[in-house]
């Protein structure tokens, strides 16, 4: 008699834990991708206002100086557009324009640095 209960209990036992990772199984098959880790917000563009104080067309690089003293870099792509006087212009333009007035809107980006979306001198 003790057999028979002990094997009465052990095959519901056993019914009911394979019950459960059924569906639990079943329940992680419905969450759509609830595990996957979210994209990283986008990087807002900033803007930054000061003198120009040096161009590397070369490196593709602008260096501006905020009113905190403070020099910045900015890396120049070719999606970069550029403005002298209200005009079109190119890197190489701003050679000439060192010590005026120029603002920077750009993306700070950790790896990848400070990218220039546009660059207008006054």
């Amino acid at each position: 008699m003790k057999k028979a209960l002990f094997l009465l209990l052990a095959s519901l036992l056993m019914g009911y834990v394979g019950t459960s990772f059924a569906q639990e199984a079943a329940a992680k098959a419905e969450t759509p991708a609830a595990a996957e880790k979210p994209k990283a917000a986008a990087v807002k563009p900033q803007t930054l206002s000061g003198t120009l104080q040096s161009v590397a067309a070369d490196k593709k690089l602008v260096v501006v100086t905020g009113a905190s003293g403070i020099p910045f870099n900015f890396k120049v792509t070719g999606a970069t557009k550029i403005k002298a006087g209200g005009a079109k212009a190119k890197l190489a333009d701003l050679a000439g324009a060192t010590g005026k007035s120029v603002s920077v809107k750009f993306l700070a980006e950790k790896k990848a640095g400070n990218i220039a979306q546009l660059i207008e001198v006054q």
